[in-house]
């Protein structure tokens, strides 16, 4: 098994908690664009995630977060270990579902990380890059102003991050 991008990519983009986000988040139209109606009223957001999107959103990234991660994800796939299948679960059910991967923590570990902060982080990641890029729905939480401005002062630790995560840049 080698790591599976489009699995860590809906890690970092929380995909897998709420279809209407990551559909968003992805450029699919919505069925109302579809349709060519406006929606009656917005979809309901599930209670857990709206708590996870908000902790992932007040999570403030450390200033060496992106070439760590970029290091880590080399690293998990240098290794062939592939984290867990995260469809339909919560931000908390990820974290510690990945804490049972056999040799996950540990690579983790080695790149100054727990299952916990590099979960939380990627989650952080990819939703301030969506919020960054006009792909998160109204009414979304703002990102953390510190990561907004990390984002801006090392774009080239963004793109190579994403590259790592098997998204090149637009």
């Amino acid at each position: 098994m080698t790591l599976n991008i489009k699995t860590l990519t809906a890690l970092a983009l929380f995909a897998s908690a709420a279809l209407p986000f990551s559909a968003r988040a992805q450029g699919y139209p919505s069925q109302t664009q579809v349709d060519g109606q406006q929606a009656q009223q917005p979809a309901q957001v599930p209670p857990q995630f709206k708590a996870d999107t908000e902790r992932a959103m007040r999570y403030a990234l450390p200033a060496d977060f992106m070439p760590r991660a970029t290091s880590a994800i080399g690293e998990l796939q240098a290794r062939n270990i592939q984290p867990p299948n995260s469809q339909g679960l919560g931000l908390q059910a990820m974290i510690s579902q990945a804490g049972q991967v056999p040799g996950f923590a540990a690579v983790l570990s080695s790149h100054g990380f727990t299952p916990e902060s590099f979960i939380t982080g990627m989650t952080t990641f990819g939703m301030t890059l969506a919020v960054s890029n006009g792909q998160v729905p109204a009414g979304m939480p703002s990102p953390n102003p510190s990561n907004v401005a990390l984002f801006k002062a090392h774009p080239d630790q963004v793109n190579a991050l994403m590259q790592a995560m098997g998204n090149p840049p637009h």
